[in-house]
């Protein structure tokens, strides 16, 4: 006898078993179509989960089964445009329709919220989920590729990056939405007090920010100069690579040039599509 599934609010105490999960689960599906996992070890992803759980304007929802959890869902309200940041379930009991539960719930917690536009990043190895997402309203919107290596040096005349301060938080977002038509100022503010925000200024304005050159990080830019600039300030990426869209030849060929590899490629989904951005940019994994 199959048991019932409850959906609840995530605790704290929750995070070592939705880690485990999520681990086991990216691992699983990874492996079956022969690509390297997204993390390392449980305790990876327990980190991550850990830094949602306690963020601002973030919602986390568990599926138990028995006392045991067997999924979860990270929904993020930091922008206006809400976040399905992840979703997992336990490899061990796939193919139950848990995961579109947990989807249609944290979309749902969203439109409460008034963040009736969502938006989501899917590996695009796994079929399955481009294919629920699908069913659930989403539309791919953009090609992304997880590039990866560097570090990258280059210096680009009359752009200086530096870390991001308080100060600079109204002109990021203006930037934002600028080239998005909405800003991520949830998103902005907490990467600027973490010391992972920098910006790009050129002619004595900022042309560019990052909350962080990474898998978890996003960027936006006037041109691909300032996106390279930021690129090319960071000895390291965070995090398995960067997604730069593959859509943008420019920016994609100056990484293959600089010896970036592409270790996978990803679908960037969207409830209610726009034009192009006014502008460049790359999106953070969790939007």
């Amino acid at each position: 006898m199959t048991a019932e599934t409850e959906l609840r609010t995530a605790q704290a105490s929750d995070i070592p078993a939705c880690g485990k999960a999520m681990y086991e689960a990216f691992r699983d599906i990874a492996e079956r179509h022969n690509f390297t996992p997204d993390f390392p070890s449980p305790e990876v992803a327990g980190g991550l989960l850990n830094s949602l759980l306690e963020a601002p304007d973030v919602d986390a929802f568990v599926a138990e089964e028995d006392g045991k959890i067997v999924g979860s869902i990270f929904v993020s309200r930091r922008s206006p445009v809400g976040g399905i940041s992840i979703v997992t379930v336990d490899p061990g009991i796939q193919n139950r329709s848990i995961g579109r539960r947990l989807m249609l719930h944290g979309m749902e917690c969203l439109t409460e919220q008034g963040h009736t536009r969502q938006q989501l990043i899917q590996a695009g190895y796994h079929s399955r989920s481009l294919c629920l997402y699908a069913k659930l309203g989403f539309i791919a919107s953009d090609l992304l590729s997880n590039m990866y290596g560097g570090p990258v040096k280059e210096v680009f005349p009359g752009r200086t990056v530096r870390q991001a301060e308080d100060r600079d938080a109204e002109a990021c977002n203006a930037l934002c939405r600028k080239v998005h038509g909405f800003d991520r100022a949830g998103e902005v503010a907490a990467s600027i007090a973490q010391g992972t925000a920098s910006v790009v200024e050129s002619d004595g304005k900022i042309t560019g920010y990052t909350t962080g050159v990474g898998f978890v990080g996003h960027g936006v830019g006037e041109s691909n100069d300032d996106l390279k600039a930021m690129i090319a300030s960071v000895d390291e990426f965070m995090g398995p690579g960067v997604l730069i869209p593959t859509t943008n030849g420019e920016l994609f060929r100056w990484c293959l040039e600089k010896g970036l590899r592409v270790s996978q490629q990803l679908t960037l989904m969207d409830t209610a599509p726009e034009g192009p951005p006014d502008g460049v940019y790359w999106p953070s994994v969790l939007c």
